[in-house]
Parts: structure tokens; sequence; C-alpha cells
């Protein structure tokens, strides 16, 4: 801990109660006196912000607020070349984004926890532009560059379960969607999956168990 900070991702839908395994972990951690950082990897547009104009005026996207989430959905058919245009903007703004927000407490050796990350960025875009899991288009390989963590989990719970937590969610089929690709693309990206219908503690024991050699070693 002392020559590099700690980096741990938990992805899953919204409402797969990954946000509580992040804050009973962060505790963990500060009580093992480790200095400890949350991120919460859902960031505001800023460069995409022009070309996603576009995209509405030409009637490519339509978008859906949801609480705190705005999710931006492609028409079908779409056009390609914007398509890929979409994902290479909006893929480099979360690479310098969770860039950095990582590097420098990594580099003074804190932990770093991830509410969602490279996983949940690559969900996310894919589900969006309707595309299988086999697509995975240029702009998301720029997401390689970021740090690889150390342990990295999925919280895996049925649609309906994670949308009697978060009803404000689009409908069930949209969780069904997103949990489709989660399944399709976790191994790529070397993420262990915990079972979310067990209860929180079990979950964290679970967790614990996992970082604890690296943190005790």
């Amino acid at each position: 801990m002392r020559r590099r900070g700690l980096l741990i991702a938990f992805s899953g839908i919204d409402g797969s109660g990954k946000t509580t395994q992040v804050k009973l972990l962060g505790n963990k951690l500060r009580s093992k006196g480790i200095g400890t950082l949350k991120m919460w990897s859902r960031w505001r547009p800023l460069l995409s912000l022009p070309l996603l104009e576009v995209l509405l005026r030409t009637g490519q996207v339509k978008i859906q607020k949801a609480d705190f989430l705005t999710i931006v959905e492609f028409q079908v058919p779409k056009n390609e070349s914007i398509a890929a245009l979409w994902v290479f903007v909006t893929q480099l703004e979360n690479l310098l984004k969770t860039s950095l927000k990582l590097i420098l407490p990594l580099m003074l050796g804190r932990a770093v926890v991830c509410d969602r990350y490279v996983l949940d960025l690559m969900v996310d875009g894919i589900s969006d532009l309707h595309d299988p899991p086999s697509k995975v288009r240029f702009g998301f390989k720029l997401l390689r560059l970021l740090p690889r963590p150390d342990f990295a989990f999925l919280v895996d719970i049925d649609a309906e379960a994670a949308y009697a937590r978060k009803p404000d969610l689009p409908s069930v089929s949209h969780n069904v969607a997103r949990i489709q690709q989660y399944h399709a693309l976790y191994n790529q990206v070397g993420v262990r999956i915990i079972d979310g219908r067990n209860p929180p503690e079990v979950i964290h024991r679970e967790v614990w168990t996992r970082v604890s050699e690296v943190v005790n070693s």
C-alpha cells in the first residue's frame, strides 16, 4: 500500500446494491488505517454536448431522464458513422475524467473504491446504441488505458428485484437488456460475479475475504 494505492471496482445495474458494498468496504478499509477515496464513475457530459445537440436536432437519439440518470438512446436504424463518432467522443471523455480522479490518489498510495467502472461504462454505451455484446466499437477500447483494478466485482441481481429498489428507472426491460450485456462482457474485463441476492453483510464478507489477502499481506 505504501508503494501504490489499491483500486477496487464494483459494477452492476442500478439497484443491484453495489453502492452499499462500496460504503461497507470503504468503512472497513478506513478501520484498518488505510486512506480511502470513493469514486462514482458516472459523469456529466461536457466534450460530447455539442455532438449531443446535433444528434437531438437530427432525431438520431432520444433522451430519457430518471432521477439522477440521463439515458441517451439511439434510434433504430442508426447512422453507423455518427454512432461510432459518439462512442469515441463519450469514451474519450470517460477516460479523461476517470483518469484525473484516479491517478493522483493511487500514486499517493490511497485505496480507491469505485462505484461503477469500465464494465459499467461499456454496458451503458453498448445498450444505448442497441449493439450486440460482440460488437465492441473502437471508442470503447480507449477504456483499456485506465488502471486495471486489483479487484473487480459484478453484483449480479435479477431485473425485477433491481427495479423494485429503483422504480425511477425506465422499466424492467431496461434492466433485462443491461443484465444481458453484463453477463456477456464481464469476463472480457476480468470481473468476478457475486450474488446480489444475498444479504449485504454476506456479500461484504465475501468481498473482504479477497481484499484482505492484499491488505493484510
